[in-house]
């Protein structure tokens, strides 16, 4: 008998809703390979589970039985699991890490490759959320590092500085051009968003500060502004012509996918990403190594 931690999952959930539907979608299965993990276990126990009718779903006599079991069963394998993911965090053997979702769909995967090509061993979580969630939760100790720009200090964080970057104005090509360069220089300038519809981010995206500093410098007035939460929504709206996005220059992989134009942005305006970790915390290195793989790629050395 092999009974997986995955088909006890299975059989409390249909056991406590009553329903396969609503039970796939909690854990992220499909309605035919949840009864399939159902069918499974029924065969290894060679009783049936459940009555199957069109208006329920209902435990056995044979279920009933099995339903405490399993439920010890259940707690006892995801504490211990948790336990062990805890020892190998601690020990460098697995780490937890949090970014911005432009970093963690940008740069976060070339990374991944090349860190797993390095510690096939090492399991990596990651988690996606604005710099003030993600700033939290390394406050918090429920990540071992948040990947961002942070202008934040926070006294129970360590800050590991990683690299700078510029800005780049992104647009849809055809909609809007670049102002004409001077002699010998490739970029363009604050001037292109003179009387342009310009997106956007929040008041608390570090992206959105620095740039709202250099408009501010360059006394640029905007013809129209949307506000919008993420880097992403940004490059959306771009692309359909709403407007200019400003963007960190190491997103500019971005473009690609979203078909839209961009131009290095001068005077230079340069922020600085770096990672985060609690007070104390140990800088095993698995995390080092990662950061400067994390480095590598947001050069795209």
């Amino acid at each position: 008998m092999n009974i997986s931690l995955r088909q006890l999952r299975a059989f409390l959930g249909v056991a406590a809703s009553g329903n396969f539907t609503r039970t796939a979608q909690r854990l992220h299965l499909s309605q035919a390979g949840l009864s399939a993990t159902i069918r499974e276990l029924e065969s290894q126990l060679n009783v049936r589970l459940f009555e199957r009718t069109t208006r329920a779903v209902v435990l056995t006599e044979a279920g009933r039985s099995f339903l405490p079991s399993a439920e010890l069963a259940e707690r006892e394998l995801t504490s211990a699991a948790a336990r062990l993911r805890e020892m190998g965090r601690q020990e460098g053997a697995a780490l937890k890490l949090a970014f911005t979702p432009l970093m963690a769909a940008n740069v976060v995967p070339e990374t991944l490759r090349r860190f797993r090509h390095r510690h096939p061993n090492v399991e990596v979580e990651i988690i996606a959320g604005g710099p003030m969630e993600i700033q939290q939760l390394a406050e918090a100790g429920e990540v071992d590092a948040a990947f961002g720009a942070f202008f934040t200090k926070v006294s129970g964080l360590v800050r590991k500085p990683i690299e700078s970057s510029g800005l780049l104005a992104v647009y849809s090509p055809g909609r809007y051009q670049p102002v004409p360069s001077a002699p010998g220089r490739e970029d363009t300038t604050w001037e292109m968003l003179r009387g342009q519809p310009y997106i956007a981010l929040t008041e608390d995206s570090p992206v959105q500060q620095v740039s709202e500093d250099a408009l501010f410098r360059q006394g640029i007035d905007i013809a129209q502004r949307m506000t919008v939460q993420h880097l992403d929504t940004a490059l959306g709206m771009a692309e359909q012509g709403f407007g200019i996005a400003v963007i960190p220059a190491f997103a500019q992989h971005a473009c690609v996918r979203y078909q839209l134009a961009f131009s290095p942005i001068s005077p230079t305006t340069s922020f600085d990403f770096s990672y985060v970790m609690r007070t104390g915390a140990p800088l095993h290195e698995t995390l080092a190594d990662f950061a400067e793989l994390f480095k590598q790629v947001m050069a795209r050395d």
